[in-house]
Parts: C-alpha cells; sequence; structure tokens
C-alpha cells in the first residue's frame, strides 16, 4: 500500500444531539458565502468532531492550523530552493494556498495570536492572500470557509474578531443519562470497527449529501422579498447591533435555511432560527448598570419589640449563622427626639472564622479594557504579550540587526541571502553552499506572556460580621482567584485589622494556598485602613523594583470605613478623613489600583467609592464582580 493512510472519521450523521451545531455546518457547505462558523462548548463536548465530520459529506477537505503555526507555513514565504538554484524570488504555499476551494479548520481559535488570527479572518473574507516579506510582494485566491471551535472556559475572542464569524453557536449536549449511554455506545461500535460504524451511517450520510446537493441547486432561487428584508432590519435594530455584518449574516443564513428545507421562500421561523445564530456573539454589552439576579428581602438582624432593625440582604442563611455575632446594649439611651439611639455592640470576634461563601463565574478586572468594558464577560481576552528582552520565548518574527552576537533569526537569514546566491558565487570562488552577508544578518524577535502580580487587600474588620459580608467577600475573593489560576498569576494575599496588618502570603503562583486562608480567615475589631494603606504603598514601591517586567494590581477590599488613625493614640484626626488623604497622595509607579466595595450600601456613609476615586482605581461592587449580572444594551 502506498500513499498517505485515510484516517477513519466519526460519521456526520451519528453524532448524537448538537442538531443547532449540525445545522450551522451545513449552512457553511451549502451558501459559499459564508464565510465564518464559530463552535463554542466546554471541553470534551465534541466540537471538535463535529467540525472534522464536515469532510465527509462536503467532499472538501479539512484544511487542520495547527496552534504553533507560524506565519510562513500558514500564508507561506520565499521558496528557498529556487531562490538559491536560480535566483528567483517565488512563493513556497502555506496552508492558507491548500485551504482555496476547501475548509479551514482552527482549533482552540481563542488561543492563536490576535494579529495572526486577524490576517486570517481579513483572508477569508477577502478571499484572497497578501504576503509582503523578504523582498517578496503577491497575492493569491483563497476561496474558503474558516471553522473554529474554542473552550468557554479558556481566554475570550476579541469582539471584533468574533462579529467576523458569520454564524457562532453552542454546543448542546445531552444532560440525561439516556444521551449519556447513547453517545457512549456509539463511541465503543466506532473504536471497535470503524468501518462497520460507517456502514451502519452509510444511508443517513447519503441522505445528509442529497440534501446538501439539492440546497446547492435551489439557493440561487430562494427569494427574499422587502418584508423579509424589513423584519431582519427590525430584529437587528431592537438587538441593537454595533454595524450591518449582523444584518448580512441573517439573511445570508436565512436563505439557506430556507434552502436546505427545500424551499424558494423565507418564513419567519427561517428568520428567527437564523438570528439566534447569528446575532448572539455580536450584542452590545452595557458599560454600567447591572442587573440584580436576586430578589432581595429585607432581614430582622437586631430588633426589639418597639423599634425593629431590618438590613437588605439577598441570602437568609447569612443572617441567621452571623446574629449570634450581633449583641444590643443592655441599656439603651434615648435621642432628644425621644427615639432610641441604637449603639452596635460587635461581640468577641478575635477567633470568628466565617464559612466562605457561594462561588460564581467572576468578571476579568485585569484586562486591559476592564476599566472601561467592567462586567462584560465577552469582552475578556488573553492575557497580553510584550516583546522578550532576552534570548527566552516564542518566535514570531525577525528583524534587521547590527549585533556582533545576536539572536539569530536562520531562516529570515537565509531567505534574506538566498536572492543573491547565483551572482554571489559567480563573483566568488567559494564552496560554501549559502554565502551570507552582514547586510543579510537578521535576528529573532520572541514574545513572552506578560507576567502579572495580584495582591488582594482584604479589610477582616467586625463590620463585615456586622453586615454578614464577610462569607460574601470569601466567595468573591475565591471567585477572581479561580480565574486567576487558570491564568497562572501571581497572586498575593494581605490581611488588615486592629489585631495588625498581616501578608499571610507574599505574591506567588500557587493559589491554591488561598483557599485554606481564605477558609480559615479570622476577623479582627477595627479597620486600621490608614496603616494598610502606608504598608502597601511600601511593599509595592520594593516590588516593583525587582519585578520591572511584571504589570503588578493591588485589589484592595473594603467598605472604607476606617476607624483607627496611624497613631493609635490620636483622638483629634478623622480616621476617615486620614484615610482619604492618604490616597490621594499615593504615587507608587507601575502599581494599578483596583478597590473591591465590600458595602452593601444601606448606609448614608458610604467612603468606598470616595477612597477608590483619590486611589485613582477601578471600582466594583460584590455583585458587580458576577459575569452574568451585567444586563446587554
Amino acid at each position: 500500500m502506498s500513499g498517505l493512510l485515510k484516517p477513519a472519521h466519526y460519521p456526520f450523521s451519528a453524532i448524537y444531539g448538537m442538531e443547532q451545531t449540525k445545522k450551522a455546518l451545513l449552512c457553511a457547505v451549502v451558501n459559499p458565502q459564508i464565510k465564518g462558523v464559530l463552535i463554542k462548548g466546554t471541553s470534551g463536548t465534541g466540537k471538535t468532531v463535529v467540525a472534522r465530520s464536515l469532510g465527509e459529506i462536503s467532499g472538501k477537505e479539512i484544511i487542520n492550523v495547527p496552534l504553533n503555526v507560524t506565519d510562513e507555513q500558514l500564508f507561506g514565504c520565499l521558496d528557498l530552493e529556487v531562490a538559491i538554484t536560480e535566483g528567483k524570488i517565488c512563493l513556497e504555499e502555506g496552508l492558507m494556498n491548500r485551504a482555496d476551494g476547501n475548509f479551514l479548520y482552527m482549533d482552540d481559535v481563542n488561543l492563536f495570536e490576535q494579529r495572526m488570527l486577524s490576517s486570517v479572518m481579513d483572508s477569508v473574507l477577502m478571499g484572497r492572500v497578501k504576503v509582503e516579506r523578504e523582498n517578496l510582494s503577491t497575492e493569491y485566491k483563497c476561496n474558503t470557509t474558516l471553522i473554529g471551535t474554542m473552550n468557554t472556559h479558556d481566554s475570550y475572542l476579541n469582539p471584533g474578531i468574533m462579529d467576523r464569524f458569520d454564524i457562532c453557536v453552542n454546543v448542546d449536549y445531552p444532560d440525561g443519562y439516556e444521551g449519556r449511554e447513547e453517545i457512549l455506545r456509539r463511541d465503543l461500535e466506532f473504536n471497535e470497527d470503524p468501518d462497520a460504524f460507517a456502514e451502519k451511517y452509510a444511508d443517513q450520510e447519503k441522505a445528509v449529501k442529497d440534501r446538501i446537493a439539492k440546497a446547492k441547486e435551489i439557493i440561487r432561487s430562494v427569494k427574499l422579498t422587502d418584508d423579509d428584508a424589513l423584519l431582519i432590519a427590525n430584529i437587528c435594530a431592537t438587538v441593537d447591533m454595533g454595524g450591518l455584518r449582523g444584518d448580512v449574516s441573517v439573511m445570508k443564513v436565512s436563505v439557506t435555511l430556507a434552502a436546505l428545507d427545500g424551499r424558494t421562500s423565507l418564513t419567519e421561523d427561517d428568520i428567527q432560527e437564523a438570528a439566534v445564530m447569528c446575532l448572539a456573539h455580536r450584542r452590545k454589552v452595557l458599560k454600567g448598570r447591572r442587573t440584580d439576579l436576586k430578589k432581595k428581602t429585607p432581614v430582622p438582624i437586631l430588633s426589639d419589640e418597639n423599634s425593629p432593625i431590618t438590613w437588605i440582604h439577598n441570602d437568609d442563611r447569612l443572617a441567621q449563622e452571623n446574629k449570634a455575632l450581633i449583641e444590643d446594649a443592655e441599656n439603651i439611651p434615648q435621642e432628644d427626639d425621644g427615639q432610641p439611639h441604637r449603639k452596635w455592640k460587635v461581640a468577641d470576634v478575635d477567633d470568628v472564622i466565617s464559612k466562605i461563601g457561594e462561588t460564581f463565574e467572576a468578571i476579568d478586572l485585569f484586562e486591559k479594557e476592564a476599566g472601561k468594558t467592567r462586567g462584560a464577560a465577552e469582552n475578556r481576552g488573553k492575557r497580553g504579550f510584550q516583546q522578550s528582552a532576552t534570548r527566552s520565548g516564542r518566535y514570531v518574527g525577525s528583524r534587521v540587526t547590527d549585533e556582533k552576537n545576536p539572536d539569530l533569526a536562520f531562516d529570515a537569514t537565509v531567505r534574506a541571502a538566498s536572492p543573491y546566491q547565483r551572482r554571489r558565487h559567480e563573483a566568488e570562488d567559494s564552496d560554501m553552499a549559502v554565502l551570507i552577508k552582514k547586510q543579510d544578518m537578521r535576528e529573532k524577535v520572541r514574545e513572552v506572556r506578560s507576567s502579572s502580580t495580584f495582591l488582594f487587600a482584604v479589610d477582616t474588620s467586625g463590620s463585615l460580621i456586622i453586615r454578614n459580608q464577610m462569607m460574601a467577600v470569601k466567595g468573591a475573593i475565591l471567585s477572581l482567584l479561580k480565574q486567576q489560576y487558570v491564568k497562572k498569576d501571581r497572586v498575593g494575599f494581605m490581611t488588615f485589622n486592629s489585631e495588625g496588618i498581616k501578608m499571610l502570603l507574599p505574591p506567588t503562583r500557587s493559589v491554591e494556598c488561598i483557599y485554606k486562608l481564605l477558609d480559615n480567615l479570622p476577623v479582627g475589631k477595627r479597620t486600621p485602613l490608614s496603616a494598610a494603606l502606608v504598608y502597601l504603598s511600601d511593599y509595592m514601591k520594593v516590588y516593583t523594583k525587582k519585578h520591572k517586567s511584571e504589570k503588578c494590581y493591588v485589589i484592595l477590599v473594603t467598605d472604607g470605613n476606617a476607624n483607627i488613625c496611624l497613631d493609635p493614640d490620636d483622638t483629634e484626626t478623622d480616621p476617615v478623613e486620614e484615610a482619604l488623604g492618604l490616597a490621594k497622595k499615593m504615587d507608587v509607579p507601575g502599581v494599578k489600583w483596583i478597590v473591591i466595595d465590600s458595602e452593601k450600601k444601606f448606609t448614608e456613609l458610604h467612603h468606598s467609592k470616595e477612597l477608590a476615586k483619590n486611589l485613582k482605581a477601578s471600582y466594583y461592587t460584590l455583585d458587580e464582580l458576577r459575569a452574568d449580572s451585567w444586563e446587554q444594551q
């Protein structure tokens, strides 16, 4: 047997469920004007299987783009053999050449370098690839459709890239045991005998191919009426699309859906189904107002028969669990107006340990545009990259160099020298295969993932217990930590209360250490906010000098209600005003501040927002940390 082995493919019709995903892919097969389909889902839901099964029913090749692909491999580069032997500048084909007339497939598309991904999308949409490198200037035809998959638990795609996909669908997989059992049964059959399994579904595969062929024949006969166009425009205007790509995509997919059903006219169902596929990933995200997802109910915390006192809270259990920590004063003094005056008195909270509250999918506080679009889960992107000053990092390009001992980019150097080889060999008597001159030298441009440090400084004063907030604070911190653990960022943890300021864990990548600290976090009585700010300033000034290449953030979790001055014996200075004054003068180069407000905003005195303003920090409430607590506009 000669030639390449043809791997066994899982039949398209044998894939259980995924009806919307399969219909989206059929649209891409039938209509060549649909240039991009994005399949989203968690790991292990069959995204790759369904995407690669497209080759058999479409009769086209699936051109896979690996994550470690280079620009030269993807778009093409100088043909060295021709350049050296003939002295001609010719293009050596890349993956995009092979994708012409086929499908281009990018697994984990969100993990590709954004610059490269943007170039791919531009080429796919234009139908042509332009190459400008190493004295080579050319372009070639590339009529293809991009099929991309992404894990929703990984980093997010740039909204501009998302907008270029005509269709975006989420993989639906069975939750019940019947569906899971059927998937297991089919997988066992396929692994035992792929050929027999394919034969079992041969009739269904033929039916799918016939449906595609029929749809391709009638798609040009499908008529889009004025009423259809008006309905599409109304739907897109209602969901406030930020451009017209969504409108055009809905139109193309609506026509294709009608053709797949063997019709030459559209129905309202076609348009609505197309809108679901084409608009969900394009919707704008509100940059300000949030939606409270849980109904707030008044929960009595401390009361007597005559004057009940209630606080607004989202969880009755928190109030019940911490109720014992609050004790009323035995003698309630009377105000001038005769109304009883409440004096809050914190029980012995030195050894109080609160449980960790519920965790949730948190927004990314630390992305480049997080301050402008906080709460926008779909705006989260990959952690930034920066050019490496050393010989470490991913080789992403080359540049001309005059250094005596550069980090030599041998491939780029040879490509730069290759067009001149015939001339040089004629002028020089040398047995060298390739003659390289100083002007040919190229050095590598390397890129490393930018390292970040996040220092959590948490106010663990008794006011958190009084307001039943410690559980919620712990849950919010843990939710944010889970996100940073995935990104492998360096995280530190510090607490401050009347018992002292404690650096429980210096910045480390072993984020799991903080989980135990959170579980056993004690609460003190009062809040030395001024001292905490001074400590943070001094600590971060030293830290940033030692870690000059890192992006540093201080996440200050506090209600802003300071009640201890820098000098504990000072009874004249207002602790709050002192802390706010220190915050205004705070200047730590290379450090960005983020204030997370642990207060529930049910008191007139509220200082966290003013503290954030003085620190020039981004400001969030606990509710605003939830990715699902922001509504669309």
